[in-house]
C-alpha cells in the first residue's frame, strides 16, 4: 500500500521519552478537562490496535471513532457514515466514514494529556489516486477559541490499511504547561475526484512504564 504524509511537521522534540516521563505529574491522565466532559474520558481502555502491522503501541479509540454510533462526529460537505467495516475488525462493526472531495469530518473533543503522541486510523482510497486526506488537530484555548495545527496529508491506495502515524507532538507543548486538555481531529478529502473510506480512529496515549 502507498501511504504518504507531508506538510509542516508537528514534531518538536521536547525531551527524550525518559525525560518526558519525569515531567508528567502523577494523576495527569485524570486531570480536569477544558470543555470536554468528565475526567473519566481520559481513562478509557487501551489496546494494541495495530499490532498486526508491527505497531505494538497502546491506543484508545477516539470518541465515535468506529463510526458505529451514528452522528458522533460533525459531518459536512457530503461526509457520511456508510455501510461497510474495515476487513480486519480492529473494532468489530458494520460501518465506516465516507469522504469525497471537500467533505469534512470533525471528531468530538477527546481528553488529551502530555504524552499522547499520535493518532492513527484505517483508510482506503475509493476515488482518484491523486486525492489526499488532510488531517488537522484542533486545540481549544483557555478563552474558547480553537487553534488549528497541521497534521499533514495522507495518501492511500484501494486497499484497507493503517494510515501513517499523525504526530500530535506540538500539541504537547500546551499539555506540558497544563493548557491543552482536549483536542479534536479534522479529516477532509481534497482533490478532484478524491474519495476515501476511514474507520477506527485511535489516539496513542503514551504512558510511562
Amino acid at each position: 500500500m502507498r501511504h504518504g504524509i507531508g506538510s509542516t511537521k508537528l514534531g518538536v522534540l521536547l525531551a527524550t521519552a525518559g525525560t518526558a516521563c519525569a515531567l508528567i505529574a502523577p494523576g495527569a491522565a485524570s486531570a480536569g478537562l477544558l470543555s470536554t466532559g468528565s475526567a473519566s474520558d481520559c481513562d478509557v481502555p487501551t489496546s494494541k490496535a495495530f499490532a498486526a502491522w508491527g505497531d505494538t503501541a497502546n491506543y484508545r479509540i477516539v470518541p465515535g471513532g468506529s463510526f458505529e454510533s451514528g452522528a458522533a462526529w460533525t459531518l459536512s460537505g457530503g461526509a457520511k457514515v456508510v455501510a461497510g467495516n474495515e476487513p480486519f475488525n480492529v473494532v468489530p462493526g458494520t460501518h465506516s466514514l465516507s469522504l469525497t472531495n471537500g467533505a469534512t469530518a470533525v471528531s468530538p473533543k477527546t481528553c488529551f494529556t502530555f504524552g499522547d503522541w499520535h493518532m492513527r486510523f484505517l483508510v482506503r482510497n475509493t476515488g482518484n489516486t491523486a486525492g489526499k486526506l488532510k488531517v488537522d488537530v484542533l486545540v481549544p484555548t483557555l478563552v474558547g477559541l480553537v487553534s488549528v495545527l497541521d497534521g499533514g496529508y495522507v495518501q492511500a491506495d484501494g486497499s484497507w490499511d493503517p494510515s501513517p502515524n499523525v504526530s500530535a507532538l506540538l500539541t504537547n507543548v500546551g499539555g506540558l504547561l497544563g493548557l491543552t486538555k482536549a483536542v479534536s481531529f479534522r479529516l477532509r478529502a481534497t482533490g478532484t475526484g478524491a474519495s476515501f473510506q476511514v474507520d477506527d480512529v485511535f489516539l496513542d496515549p503514551f504512558r510511562c512504564r
